[in-house]
C-alpha cells in the first residue's frame, strides 16, 4: 500500500529532518515509503548515510505520533532485526532514532 503525504501522520514532522538530498523526491517526509523504496532496491542505506542532522531536530522524537495507522504494513518490510525493538512498523521514529547530527551513526535498521 503506497502511502502519500496527507496519509502519513508524521508528515510535517519528518519534512523538518528528513535526510534526502532530493527536494523533488516524491518519498521526501515519507519514511516508510523512503526506507520501503531503498530496501527492494537492494540498498542497505536510505538517504541517510553521510547526511548531518540539524541539532534543533533531535527533540522531534517527542511530538511524534507513534500509532501509525500503516504499521501492520511496515512491518511486513521491515528489517529490523533487533527483538527487544519498539519502534518496528513506526519507520519515520526509526529514522529518528538513528539518524544522528554527524552522519556517522547506524541508518535506520537496514543494517
Amino acid at each position: 500500500m503506497a502511502v502519500a503525504a496527507e496519509q502519513c501522520i508524521n508528515y510535517e514532522i519528518n519534512l523538518q529532518m528528513c535526510p534526502c538530498p532530493s527536494e523533488s523526491c516524491t518519498r521526501r517526509g515519507i519514511c516508510c515509503e523512503c526506507l520501503r523504496a531503498h530496501a527492494g532496491s537492494g540498498s542497505q542505506t536510505a538517504c541517510m548515510k553521510g547526511a548531518g542532522r540539524d541539532q534543533s531536530t533531535m527533540s522531534l522524537n517527542a511530538q511524534a505520533d507513534k500509532d501509525c495507522p500503516n504499521a501492520t504494513v511496515n512491518l511486513e518490510a521491515c528489517t529490523c532485526t533487533w527483538e527487544p525493538c519498539n519502534k518496528k512498523g513506526i519507520c519515520c521514529n526509526c529514522v529518528r532514532n538513528h539518524f544522528n547530527t554527524s552522519g556517522t551513526d547506524r541508518v535506520a535498521c537496514m543494517r
